[in-house]
Protein backbone atom coordinates (compact mmCIF):
# COMPACT_ATOMS: atom_id res chain seq x y z
CA UNK A 1 0.00 0.00 0.00
CA UNK A 2 3.04 2.58 0.95
CA UNK A 3 4.58 2.09 -3.23
CA UNK A 4 1.09 2.32 -4.11
CA UNK A 5 0.68 5.79 -2.48
CA UNK A 6 4.52 6.76 -3.34
CA UNK A 7 3.80 5.75 -7.07
CA UNK A 8 0.59 7.35 -7.42
CA UNK A 9 2.31 10.99 -6.44
CA UNK A 10 5.16 10.78 -7.90
CA UNK A 11 3.43 9.51 -11.40
CA UNK A 12 0.99 12.86 -10.51
CA UNK A 13 3.77 15.20 -10.03
CA UNK A 14 6.49 13.58 -12.26
CA UNK A 15 8.42 17.62 -12.88
CA UNK A 16 8.70 17.58 -8.90
CA UNK A 17 9.15 14.34 -7.45
CA UNK A 18 11.55 11.91 -10.68
CA UNK A 19 14.85 11.39 -9.35
CA UNK A 20 13.95 11.94 -5.56
CA UNK A 21 12.37 8.64 -4.82
CA UNK A 22 14.31 8.01 -1.77
CA UNK A 23 13.79 11.62 -0.13
CA UNK A 24 9.99 10.91 -0.91
CA UNK A 25 9.84 7.83 0.97
CA UNK A 26 11.82 8.95 3.82
CA UNK A 27 9.32 11.84 4.25
CA UNK A 28 6.55 9.74 4.28
CA UNK A 29 7.93 7.31 6.65
CA UNK A 30 8.45 10.10 8.75
CA UNK A 31 4.98 11.66 8.27
CA UNK A 32 3.20 8.30 8.98
CA UNK A 33 5.23 7.76 11.91
CA UNK A 34 3.85 10.85 13.10
CA UNK A 35 -0.01 10.10 12.66
CA UNK A 36 0.92 6.68 14.02
CA UNK A 37 2.12 7.11 17.32
CA UNK A 38 -1.30 8.06 19.13
CA UNK A 39 -1.69 4.43 18.25
CA UNK A 40 1.04 3.14 20.36
CA UNK A 41 0.80 5.54 23.91
CA UNK A 42 -1.18 3.79 26.71
CA UNK A 43 -4.65 4.84 25.11
CA UNK A 44 -3.67 4.11 21.71
CA UNK A 45 -5.94 1.38 21.41
CA UNK A 46 -8.64 3.94 22.30
CA UNK A 47 -7.66 5.69 18.88
CA UNK A 48 -7.18 2.87 17.08
CA UNK A 49 -10.81 1.91 18.24
CA UNK A 50 -12.19 4.96 16.86
CA UNK A 51 -10.46 4.78 13.57
CA UNK A 52 -11.67 1.63 12.86
CA UNK A 53 -15.19 2.44 14.01
CA UNK A 54 -15.36 5.17 11.96
CA UNK A 55 -13.01 5.29 8.99
CA UNK A 56 -13.43 1.14 7.97
CA UNK A 57 -16.79 0.85 8.51
CA UNK A 58 -17.88 4.04 6.82
CA UNK A 59 -15.33 5.39 4.46
CA UNK A 60 -13.65 2.37 3.01
CA UNK A 61 -16.35 0.95 1.82
CA UNK A 62 -17.35 4.37 -0.20
CA UNK A 63 -14.59 4.69 -1.11
CA UNK A 64 -14.45 0.83 -2.51
CA UNK A 65 -17.94 1.08 -4.05
CA UNK A 66 -17.10 4.54 -6.01
CA UNK A 67 -14.03 2.78 -7.36
CA UNK A 68 -16.41 -0.45 -8.62
CA UNK A 69 -18.82 2.14 -10.16
CA UNK A 70 -15.82 3.85 -11.95
CA UNK A 71 -14.29 1.61 -13.29
CA UNK A 72 -17.46 -0.49 -14.41
CA UNK A 73 -19.41 1.79 -15.41
CA UNK A 74 -17.31 4.92 -16.47
CA UNK A 75 -14.70 3.69 -17.61
CA UNK A 76 -15.65 0.98 -19.17
CA UNK A 77 -15.84 -3.22 -18.38
CA UNK A 78 -14.88 -3.95 -21.41
CA UNK A 79 -11.97 -1.62 -21.87
CA UNK A 80 -10.73 -2.71 -18.47
CA UNK A 81 -11.15 -6.14 -19.40
CA UNK A 82 -8.89 -5.32 -22.67
CA UNK A 83 -6.52 -3.82 -19.90
CA UNK A 84 -6.08 -6.52 -17.96
CA UNK A 85 -5.82 -8.94 -20.74
CA UNK A 86 -2.64 -6.76 -21.69
CA UNK A 87 -1.12 -7.13 -18.65
CA UNK A 88 -1.64 -10.82 -18.01
CA UNK A 89 -1.39 -11.81 -21.33
CA UNK A 90 -4.65 -13.90 -21.71
CA UNK A 91 -8.15 -13.16 -21.32
CA UNK A 92 -9.29 -13.47 -17.91
CA UNK A 93 -13.02 -15.66 -17.25
CA UNK A 94 -16.16 -13.39 -18.36
CA UNK A 95 -17.07 -13.77 -14.88
CA UNK A 96 -15.05 -11.19 -14.10
CA UNK A 97 -16.67 -8.83 -15.88
CA UNK A 98 -20.49 -9.62 -14.07
CA UNK A 99 -18.86 -9.32 -10.60
CA UNK A 100 -17.20 -5.81 -11.72
CA UNK A 101 -20.52 -4.56 -12.42
CA UNK A 102 -22.81 -6.15 -10.56
CA UNK A 103 -21.84 -8.51 -7.89
CA UNK A 104 -18.93 -6.99 -6.08
CA UNK A 105 -21.07 -3.47 -6.18
CA UNK A 106 -23.85 -5.01 -4.76
CA UNK A 107 -22.18 -6.70 -1.98
CA UNK A 108 -20.11 -3.49 -1.29
CA UNK A 109 -23.42 -1.54 -1.39
CA UNK A 110 -25.46 -4.07 1.40
CA UNK A 111 -22.42 -4.15 3.58
CA UNK A 112 -21.82 -0.48 3.76
CA UNK A 113 -25.48 -0.02 4.32
CA UNK A 114 -25.59 -2.82 7.01
CA UNK A 115 -22.34 -1.26 8.63
CA UNK A 116 -24.56 2.53 8.61
CA UNK A 117 -27.17 1.14 9.86
CA UNK A 118 -25.73 -0.56 13.24
CA UNK A 119 -23.84 2.18 13.69
CA UNK A 120 -23.59 3.76 16.68
CA UNK A 121 -21.55 6.03 19.20
CA UNK A 122 -18.19 4.39 19.72
CA UNK A 123 -17.58 2.41 22.37
CA UNK A 124 -15.05 -0.15 23.95
CA UNK A 125 -15.63 -2.66 25.78
CA UNK A 126 -17.81 -1.05 28.72
CA UNK A 127 -15.97 2.52 27.99
CA UNK A 128 -18.23 5.20 26.28
CA UNK A 129 -16.36 7.58 24.13
CA UNK A 130 -17.20 10.93 24.96
CA UNK A 131 -18.78 13.40 22.18
CA UNK A 132 -15.84 15.21 21.31
CA UNK A 133 -14.12 11.91 20.01
CA UNK A 134 -17.41 10.77 18.32
CA UNK A 135 -16.83 14.14 16.06
CA UNK A 136 -13.01 13.51 15.85
CA UNK A 137 -14.42 9.79 14.26
CA UNK A 138 -16.59 11.29 11.97
CA UNK A 139 -13.83 13.75 10.52
CA UNK A 140 -11.13 11.16 10.64
CA UNK A 141 -13.72 8.87 8.69
CA UNK A 142 -14.68 11.84 6.10
CA UNK A 143 -10.82 13.38 5.66
CA UNK A 144 -10.40 10.30 3.30
CA UNK A 145 -14.04 10.92 1.45
CA UNK A 146 -13.82 15.08 0.77
CA UNK A 147 -10.65 15.05 -1.59
CA UNK A 148 -12.89 12.44 -3.68
CA UNK A 149 -15.62 15.44 -4.70
CA UNK A 150 -13.31 18.49 -4.12
CA UNK A 151 -11.31 16.93 -7.08
CA UNK A 152 -13.72 16.03 -9.48
CA UNK A 153 -15.41 19.42 -8.92
CA UNK A 154 -12.00 21.33 -9.23
CA UNK A 155 -11.12 18.93 -12.73
CA UNK A 156 -14.88 20.11 -14.12
CA UNK A 157 -13.82 23.37 -13.29
CA UNK A 158 -10.81 23.77 -14.50
CA UNK A 159 -11.71 21.51 -17.83
CA UNK A 160 -13.03 23.80 -21.02
CA UNK A 161 -16.57 23.30 -22.66
CA UNK A 162 -20.20 23.36 -21.91
CA UNK A 163 -20.92 21.52 -18.37
CA UNK A 164 -21.69 18.44 -19.96
CA UNK A 165 -18.48 18.26 -22.88
CA UNK A 166 -16.25 18.82 -19.10
CA UNK A 167 -17.61 16.03 -17.99
CA UNK A 168 -17.38 13.94 -21.25
CA UNK A 169 -13.22 14.77 -21.64
CA UNK A 170 -12.89 13.85 -17.99
CA UNK A 171 -14.09 10.44 -18.12
CA UNK A 172 -12.18 9.80 -21.64
CA UNK A 173 -8.61 8.65 -20.64
CA UNK A 174 -6.03 10.92 -22.39
CA UNK A 175 -4.92 10.47 -26.00
CA UNK A 176 -1.53 9.50 -24.40
CA UNK A 177 -2.59 7.00 -21.76
CA UNK A 178 -1.65 3.38 -21.65
CA UNK A 179 1.23 1.03 -22.43
CA UNK A 180 4.76 2.65 -22.24
CA UNK A 181 6.66 0.21 -24.40
CA UNK A 182 6.13 0.19 -28.09
CA UNK A 183 4.96 -3.13 -29.07
CA UNK A 184 2.62 -3.13 -26.29
CA UNK A 185 1.05 0.20 -27.29
CA UNK A 186 0.39 -1.18 -30.75
CA UNK A 187 -1.31 -4.18 -28.96
CA UNK A 188 -3.63 -2.21 -26.82
CA UNK A 189 -4.50 0.40 -29.75
CA UNK A 190 -5.11 -2.09 -31.79
CA UNK A 191 -7.80 -3.97 -29.29
CA UNK A 192 -9.57 -0.58 -28.97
Amino acid sequence: MFETMLSAFMDEYPEYLRGKKTLICAVACFVELLLGLPCITQGGIYVLQIMDWYCASFSLMLISLAECVVIAWIYGVDRFYKDIELMIGYQPCRWWKISWCFITPAVILFIWLFSVSTLGPVTYGDIQYPPWAIRFGWILGLVSLVPIPLVMIYSIYRAEGTFMERVKSLIKPAPNWGPVLPENRKLYLASL
